[in-house]
């Protein structure tokens, strides 16, 4: 009986974990004009042309921003974006 219970609890455990939607994961970085912090989600190195959502932690804001290009670089990864209002931004990423 102590089994069944155990399995049962394991069961209902697993239905729920399966269930709940995935932790969105965020890849950190800084700005390299004004050295903020800032974090990207999706957690992957984008492509060009991609969006990105580029959280802000010095003003708290976050905006979708174009992905102009990506270079790889020994220990980071360099992301030029555009924002919504036309400006570009140049992040540097932690290295993948």
């Amino acid at each position: 009986m102590k089994h069944l219970l155990m399995g049962a609890a394991l069961a209902g455990i697993l239905s729920l974990a399966l269930c709940a939607p995935p932790v969105a994961r965020a890849w950190d970085g800084f700005d390299a004009d004004s050295a903020d912090l800032v974090e990207i989600t999706p957690d992957r190195v984008p492509f060009q042309g991609d969006t990105v959502d580029v959280r802000n932690y010095d003003s708290d804001s976050v905006e979708t921003c174009l992905v102009e290009s990506v270079t790889r670089n020994a220990r980071t990864v360099e992301l030029v974006v555009r924002t919504p209002s036309g400006a570009t931004r140049t992040l540097v990423m932690e290295g993948r």
